[in-house]
């Protein structure tokens, strides 16, 4: 897999947060998210953290969220990822996206506590 050109950048804000134990499972937290990123416009989801305890540095994360254009036009995507701890309160986030009737997009950003924000960039894969 290769990283190709920045395709554009994402800002997203946490709207909430619902954290969920599941036995056998592990621990989830999902975070409902609203914001911006370039070529989609508005842009809502929830992003999932999934790790085998809570508080743990690192697990897989999923995405489903939707887009709306100014024109009026809407989108999906859907994602899977992993994350990690990259700081006090920060995780970094690494993601391949499908874009409804569109391409497959590399997204890596970083979650951060303070100011409960998701922000990042959006990669071709070439």
């Amino acid at each position: 897999m290769s990283v190709g050109k920045s395709v554009g950048e994402f800002s997203l804000a946490s709207t909430s947060v619902t954290v969920s134990s599941n036995p056998g499972e592990g621990w989830s937290q999902q975070v409902n998210l609203e914001g911006t990123a370039t070529g989609f416009g508005a842009v809502i989801g929830t992003l999932t953290f999934h790790a085998s305890e809570a508080g743990a540095d690192n697990g897989y994360v999923t995405w489903a969220g939707s887009s709306y254009m100014d024109d009026g036009e809407a989108g999906g995507s859907l994602g899977r990822g992993v994350f990690e701890k990259s700081g006090a309160n920060k995780w970094r986030v690494r993601a391949v996206l499908q874009i409804t009737g569109g391409p497959l997009l590399l997204s890596d950003g970083e979650v951060a506590l303070e100011g409960r924000t998701y922000v990042g960039t959006l990669y071709e894969w070439e």
